[in-house]
């Protein structure tokens, strides 16, 4: 399971906060579904940078139903690898960050897999799918100004057309919209 702690403390912070929600925007919010959009909420406590990505399935492997050929489901197992692969995913240009946690969710693999089991369970799942991705970074002298390209994410799922960013750095708080031609979110 996702982060709980990082959740619970990411809508504590929210609720009392005056980020704008997206939805007031007009846009998504948490937990909203569109196809070609993804969210990302990013918070730096010190020095530990937590990440977590929202995206539905149609965005990473081009379907939201449980896979029915051995073609999507490779696709769904490639999406997963791609997203345990954060060094690819981000880059930190203005200070040093090493990966110290990975979760990935995927929808349709049986979570309670078990190699030598012989039958398989059927989970169901309904018409809207969603991956989430939860990265827990330890930086060296988080200072600003602090600089986030998520260019390989556009690169890797061509399905995903904007990345809607909530972020949290120390005393500053803010929203950004991602782009494959803006990939950057900089906190000055």
């Amino acid at each position: 399971m996702i982060h709980k702690q990082f959740l619970i403390g990411w809508l504590l912070i929210l609720a009392g906060s005056n980020v704008p929600v997206f939805s007031s925007e007009g846009h998504s919010s948490h937990g909203a579904h569109v196809h070609g959009e993804a969210a990302l909420y990013i918070v730096l406590d010190e020095n530990t940078l937590s990440i977590e990505l929202e995206s539905p399935a149609i965005n990473l492997v081009g379907f939201e139903h449980a896979p029915t050929n051995d073609t999507q489901t490779a696709a769904v197992l490639k999406a997963k690898q791609m997203l345990v692969s954060a060094d690819r995913l981000f880059h930190f240009s203005t200070t040093q960050c090493s990966l110290e946690n990975v979760e990935i969710e995927v929808p349709y693999i049986n979570k309670h897999e078990n190699k030598n089991h012989q039958h398989h369970h059927h989970e169901t799942y309904h018409d809207h799918a969603d991956f989430h991705a939860s990265y827990i970074f330890q930086c060296e002298q988080a200072k600003d100004p602090v600089s986030i390209s998520i260019k390989q994410l556009f690169s890797l799922f061509p399905g995903l057309q904007e990345i809607k960013a909530q972020w949290i750095f120390q005393d500053k708080q803010g929203t950004a919209s991602l782009t494959a031609s803006n990939p950057t979110l900089s906190i000055n």
